[in-house]
């Protein structure tokens, strides 16, 4: 059995022991957080650079493709102008269908020049939004489309109310009802419905409102709804093959994730049409 002072003396170097360790462990702790510190400047410096190389990248593309469009810009515009008057002066039915089929292609070139130039415009521009009203943008589309609607058998319902606000870049919202309907409208051969509809809707981000256009066209598979904003997607590439340069619905895809919102597709199926929803913030 251990005298008092022996036991005295056995806790006090225990004692000094667990110090030693506690001391040891502090300085491990300490080395384990200089170590963190400097892994995150290097982290936070190799995010800064790679933010930066990646902007480079994106500034060096959209310059390529100004260059791009501008130099196929050049030829197509006299050829699109000029060719009709060619036309006119061609007696042979055969020639003339050869040059409809130039027209149609110089013409489609043009649109794929306009549409890409716009994408890369997109991708560094700056969204202004101020208050507008819904349905007054919705009414500018539809007397835009009011003669095509009538000629393709088309009819619209807009069941938006007069009440709704929405901030907004004007011109660009209607550039996405725009693609919208031009879609819907190509997708009802025979004529059909187009239905127009907004409800308010608040989300973790803030107040949105949720824009609904839906058609009775010829409807999307469930691969297709998943590739629809894809660029250059065709959900029918076995005709219309220079109707669309698809592009429409990833311009519109970019001009809703400006305003903060969010866009995406339903359908049923082949020939039960589409539904293309997508959400910008109201006022």
């Amino acid at each position: 059995m251990l005298s008092a002072t022996e036991y005295q003396k056995k806790l006090e170097e225990e004692l000094k022991a667990k110090n030693t360790e506690i001391e040891e462990l502090k300085k491990r702790l300490s080395e384990t957080e200089s170590m963190l510190n400097e892994l995150n400047r290097n982290l936070e410096q190799k995010v800064i650079d790679r933010t930066l190389e990646a902007k480079r990248l994106l500034l060096h593309i959209n310059k390529f493709i100004d260059h791009l469009s501008h130099d196929l810009g050049t030829p197509i515009t006299p050829l699109v102008t000029l060719l009709p008057f060619i036309k006119e002066d061609v007696s042979d039915p055969k020639t003339k269908e050869l040059i409809d089929t130039c027209i149609r292609s110089a013409e489609y070139i043009k649109r794929v020049v306009k549409n890409t130039q716009e994408i890369a415009e997109l991708n560094t521009t700056d969204f202004y939004l101020k208050r507008e009203n819904l349905a007054d943008i919705l009414k500018n589309l539809i007397g835009k489309y009011d003669i095509v609607f009538k000629s393709c058998n088309i009819k619209v319902e807009t069941l938006i109310p007069q009440d709704v606000f929405v901030k907004t870049e004007k011109d660009r919202l209607l550039k996405v009802f725009d693609h919208i309907t031009s879609n819907s409208v190509n997708s009802m051969l025979n004529g059909g419905t187009l239905s127009f509809k907004a409800n308010r809707m608040e989300q973790k981000t803030g107040n949105f409102v949720r824009v609904s256009v839906s058609d009775t066209g010829t409807g999307l598979s469930g691969d297709q709804v998943s590739h629809i904003f894809d660029e250059f997607y065709k959900a029918d590439e076995s005709r219309h093959k220079l109707d669309s340069t698809g592009l429409g619905l990833s311009i519109c895809k970019r001009i809703v994730e400006k305003h903060g919102g969010h866009i995406w597709a339903e359908s049923l199926g082949r020939d039960k049409g589409v539904t293309i929803h997508f959400t910008v913030p109201s006022d």
